[in-house]
């Protein structure tokens, strides 16, 4: 009688950290697309400065988003067999159809709603902003209606991404971690705080004599983290105990993991309790309430990126075909560190030149709105 050692070799991650950030980004995309058209339905109740930060956090979403996705494909040139070798019951073939379209459709919906504001930079100083305005491409009206309309077909585009991006690895049998309903639920729920968390950083950016948020903008955006997070608190024990080879809570590690991100989750929470109320008039207390959205923005967008981060890359860890964990180290290449501060750092610059499209809220309303806004 032998016994025969079986050695498994050093494999490579299936998925990359470029593989988070896409998925980080472009939820917060289809997320924002979503928050965007409830704002519109109530503008009565919302702020145009809401709006525009939301349709900022959509368009730019859907423009870093898929550029992390040429990062996860190792070299971008392999984008292009995905429509030279159509396979329709690959869910990543599908998303190389829904993807481009979410895309332009986010730029073009955050073009229209914001036409007026480019409009009004042709009266600004200088050579640079008055040339911007050129892109509004005349002064012509479109109409709510058309608005709404123009929102609501982003919006269903938006849902096809969060569809393919949850199915493309929930359909991985090899992972019971993944290959459950839980874990594109998850996904498609925390993307919502990641809208949150960039909406409200595009908000501190956008030039104001005012800044605090309305009655409604609190309201959309408190309720938006509350919902989103005791939905992520629901769902990440069920996500967890749907491992049919190893249990997570059994070990020490996945139990700090686990209690991690219910400490962050729980976090912003209790920020958004505290900070998205209503404040008073004063300056320390809009200074208070400036600092306040700050953190609220800070641990929404860490309470999004940890789940997908825990979900996505720790998860590759867990041996298949053993036991215990194979943890690895976060290198400082492309792939790595550098990789995850660059694109945040692009997704900064976008959102620096977007929040110089929209002006402050002139003392005397304009006569005319490209939207029929009853607020801008």
């Amino acid at each position: 009688m032998n016994i025969t050692e079986v050695l498994v070799q050093p494999q490579a991650m299936a998925w990359l950290p470029w593989a988070v950030q896409y998925f980080f980004y472009i939820g917060s995309a289809y997320a924002a697309a979503v928050l965007f058209l409830i704002a519109l339905l109530f503008e009565k109740h919302t702020s145009h400065r809401l709006r525009a930060a939301l349709v900022l956090t959509l368009a730019i979403g859907a423009i870093v988003g898929p550029l992390a996705l040429t990062g996860d494909l190792h070299q971008p040139g392999r984008a292009w067999h995905f429509y030279a070798h159509i396979t329709p019951w690959s869910w990543m073939s599908l998303g190389s159809l829904f993807l481009p379209v979410f895309s332009g459709l986010a730029v073009i919906t955050a073009w229209l709603y914001l036409r007026q504001d480019l409009i009004k930079l042709r009266d600004q100083p200088g050579k640079v902003l008055p040339l911007i305005s050129k892109l509004s491409l005349g002064e012509w009206v479109l109409s709510r209606r058309a608005m709404l309309m123009v929102s609501a077909i982003t919006v269903l585009s938006g849902l096809t991404i969060a569809v393919y991006t949850g199915a493309e690895i929930a359909v991985v049998k090899s992972r019971s971690l993944w290959h459950q309903p839980a874990s594109p639920i998850l996904w498609f729920v925390t993307a919502f705080m990641g809208a949150v968390g960039f909406s409200l950083l595009i908000w501190l950016l956008l030039p104001s004599q005012s800044k605090t948020l309305t009655s409604g903008d609190t309201n959309l955006l408190k309720k938006s983290v509350v919902t989103s997070g005791v939905l992520t608190l629901i769902l990440l024990p069920i996500w967890a105990s749907n491992n049919s080879t190893f249990s997570l809570y059994s070990s020490e590690q996945w139990m700090h993991n686990i209690a991690l991100l219910t400490f962050v989750v729980l976090g912003c929470i209790l920020l958004a309790f505290i900070f998205l109320r209503d404040t008073q008039k004063s300056a320390s207390a809009r200074f208070r309430h400036v600092i306040g959205l700050g953190f609220v923005s800070a641990s929404a967008l860490v309470s999004a990126w940890l789940i997908r981060w825990f979900t996505i890359m720790e998860v590759q860890t867990i041996a298949k075909f053993d036991a215990g964990l194979y943890p690895y180290q976060l290198t400082m290449d492309g792939n790595g560190w550098i990789g995850i501060i660059g694109m945040l750092g692009l997704w900064l610059a976008l959102a620096l030149l977007g929040s110089e499209l929209v002006q402050p809220k002139q003392d005397i309303e304009a006569n005319a709105s490209s939207l029929t806004l009853t607020e801008r």
